[in-house]
């Protein structure tokens, strides 16, 4: 069990994308120190993150800063100045099982024991605006009046209360394995995925554009299992029905696939991902209008696709690379009665796609500098909605670096520069008046 979960650490997270702490991670340390037995004998992981930094940028006004979002459509961090992002506790029982749904095949022997899990993973800050589900914790009464009030949210910076991890899982040990997981969770779409956990390969404060485009949760039913595990190397795939994006409670009576299929070296060092979530996603009529979720109002389906092919690789013990590519389209039938809410009837499809990638260099082992740029075309402003409703591509280049203050600390400075190409009427950054912004910001991740 121990050596899964370690192996589990070094896929999901990278181990070499971001700098080791110096010595073991802080992750859990609270929880130890409070209840030093319950690891031990029950399998039960208690551990968080706090994530809080300040940022400032060159677009925006004085007199624009005390309200937030003014980084927009940069994610991550949306505001200016001081922003608690997350406080983010986790409450775990990994499985035992050569296939981690959402997250990898291991290689190993396979387990021949019946395995059952757990996830919970509650959050609150300034980024669980973005992490809520509909039908869920989307209108809890903690997170009004900014839940309902849009323009409240960002003048006061509500933050709010979310649950985006509520799951359970289980191993079946039937043919090569199989891995089960139901409840709500992160798709695991994309290469920048959340949580910042320690090891994340997560390198930088900032998101993608692609990130953005790509759904926070899901809820449904996901299978996996290792299809192949051999000298060169271990081969899975996963497939599930889960109820759209960012979603409990579809109303379109449509359910969507989710799917991926994941190869990795035997010793970890390569890893290659596709990954993809297919369905209709539109609201069915006005009675139930589930906007920012989807966008179109329709009584016809409106298919939804996206899909990205991402990869990691450890060079040696200092360099190591990611890189994504993603694609996505949201047909439309261009009928008087499929309404767009933005641009309104007659919405006749969208696409996007985008290709970053990153560059990672540990100098010494608390300390890791990294690069990442990014281009994302996104011709009908439809993609990023509502961080953005520019018609054009976005051009990013972000520098960093990753400093290991202890085993509970980690600093990550970064600084950001962002370009608009596109149609001439817009202007995404500074509340509508520019084409470029530079982004200064300073992380600090707190782990207990």
């Amino acid at each position: 069990m121990r050596t899964r979960i370690a192996l589990l650490c070094a896929t999901f997270c990278g181990q070499l994308y971001a700098a080791a702490p110096p010595g073991p991670s802080g992750e859990g340390d609270l929880a130890t120190w409070l209840l030093p037995q319950l690891e031990r004998e029950t399998g039960i992981r208690v551990y968080g993150v706090i994530d809080a930094g300040y940022s400032r940028n060159d677009t925006s006004k004085t007199s624009e800063r005390d309200g937030g979002l003014t980084n927009l459509p940069v994610a991550g961090y949306a505001d200016e100045k001081f922003e608690l992002a997350f406080v983010n506790l986790f409450i775990e029982k990994v499985l035992n099982a050569p296939y981690l749904t959402r997250i990898t095949p291991l290689p190993g022997p396979q387990p021949t024991d019946y395995s059952l899990g757990f996830n919970l993973g509650l959050l609150y800050g300034r980024d669980g605006q973005f992490s809520r589900t509909v039908g869920w914790d989307e209108h809890w009464g903690v997170n009004e009046p900014g839940a309902t009030d849009a323009d409240y949210s960002r003048r006061n910076r509500q933050k709010y209360y979310s649950f985006p991890d509520l799951f359970g899982t289980a191993y079946l040990p039937v043919g090569t394995g199989i891995s089960v997981m139901a409840g709500i969770f992160g798709p695991g779409i994309g290469y920048e995925i959340p949580p910042n956990i320690r090891l994340a390969r997560n390198a930088f404060a900032t998101k993608t554009y692609a990130f953005v485009s790509e759904p926070a949760t899901v809820s449904g039913v996901v299978l996996g299992s290792r299809l192949f595990s051999g000298s060169s190397g271990v081969l899975g795939a996963e497939l599930g029905v889960v109820q759209g994006w960012n979603n409990l409670r579809d109303n379109n009576d449509q359910q969507s696939l989710l799917g991926a299929v994941r190869w990795r070296t035997n010793d970890m060092q390569t890893w290659v991902d596709y990954e993809f979530i297919l369905g209709d996603e539109q609201n069915k009529d006005f009675s139930d209008v589930q906007a920012p979720t989807a966008r179109l109002i329709s009584p016809d389906g409106q298919f939804k696709q996206q899909h990205s092919l991402n990869a990691w690789h450890a060079f040696d013990e200092r360099w190591s690379a990611g890189a994504e590519v993603v694609y996505g389209k949201q047909d439309g039938d261009g009928k008087s009665s499929t309404i767009d809410i933005v641009t309104g009837p007659g919405f006749d499809g969208a696409h996007w796609w985008g290709a970053n990638t990153s560059i990672s260099y540990k100098y010494q082992d608390d300390l890791t500098f990294s690069v990442r740029a990014e281009h994302f075309n996104d011709p009908q402003g439809f993609a990023i909605f509502p961080v953005s409703l520019a018609h054009g591509s976005f051009n990013s280049l972000t520098v960093g670096l990753r400093y290991e203050a202890s085993r509970n600390l980690s600093i990550r400075p970064e600084l950001r520069y962002d370009r608009f190409n596109g149609r001439e009427t817009d202007h995404p950054f500074g509340n509508g008046r520019d084409r470029d912004q530079t982004t200064a910001t300073v992380e600090a991740l707190l782990y207990f």
